[in-house]
């Protein structure tokens, strides 16, 4: 708010300052502050950024602004407010062209004095606006179950249910197959004392957020060496070359 209310009070003062030539153009001493005051708050919010011109080139821009301000002042608003037509033709405007030279040497002026204001207030009240803090990137971290027995399962609906909220990081099971198996209930099954179904329950519909991947991973002689292999493996299964930050220890191995 201070930063908007400081560009505000120094578009004013050289909008004020400026309209030196507008008084002369417009022929009142009224309406040459006034509109001057509003173009000067207008170009300052026009051309917000300090640094991405020089005063020069900030004074060409504004005094090229105005032509189209002589057009829509002198030659239209004015005389509509008399009572009169639009001073169109050709010798009308070339009477008016002492006022677009008004025009030009004011915008020219507001340039390089709100630039050069602009400027100096920075040198002594520091910056406009405060740099914005640094960005830092959250680090994602990759958690990695091997095997999708009662340990892998449960370890992945924990991770889950503790990381929910936490968009960084992502869970990827390994199994041999696509569903989990209550091995011990396998005799009720036999028996026709259950359906299948009871006792099996797809990996990919219980487990929400965890990337299910078929697959078969031997018993690792040291960590370091199976999550090499591991990424190697998963990249080809379509982890997309995921870096693995994390080896879950709680994990069930094949044999």
């Amino acid at each position: 708010m201070k930063s908007m209310a400081r560009r505000a009070l120094i578009g004013l003062l050289c909008g004020i300052i400026s309209s030196f030539f507008l008084c002369f153009t417009l022929g009142s001493a009224g309406l040459g502050p006034a509109l001057g005051a509003l173009l000067g708050i207008a170009q300052i919010f026009a051309f917000f950024e300090l640094g991405s011109a020089s005063a020069i080139d900030r004074a060409m821009t504004s005094a090229a602004l105005g032509l189209p301000f002589w057009a829509l002042v002198n030659v239209i608003l004015l005389p509509l407010l008399a009572g009169h037509k639009p001073l169109w033709t050709a010798e009308e405007m070339r009477a008016l062209f002492p006022a677009l030279i008004g025009w030009l040497l004011f915008g020219f002026s507001l340039g390089i004095l709100s630039q050069a204001v602009r400027k100096i207030a920075q040198y002594f009240l520091g910056p406009e606006s405060p740099r914005p803090a640094p960005f830092h990137s959250k680090k994602e971290t990759h958690v990695v179950i091997l095997g999708g027995g009662f340990a892998g399962v449960t370890t992945a609906e924990h991770l889950e249910k503790q990381f929910r909220d936490d968009p960084t990081v992502s869970f990827t099971l390994i199994s041999d197959t696509n569903s989990w198996l209550f091995t011990p209930m396998l005799v009720e099954v036999a028996a026709s004392g259950l359906e299948p179904t009871h006792i099996s329950s797809p990996l990919r519909t219980s487990l929400k957020r965890t990337r299910v991947l078929r697959g078969r991973v031997q018993r690792p002689i040291c960590l370091a060496s199976m999550a090499r292999r591991l990424s190697e493996q998963t990249t080809r299964l379509g982890t997309q070359g995921a870096s693995l930050n994390r080896l879950d220890a709680r994990t069930l191995f094949s044999p």
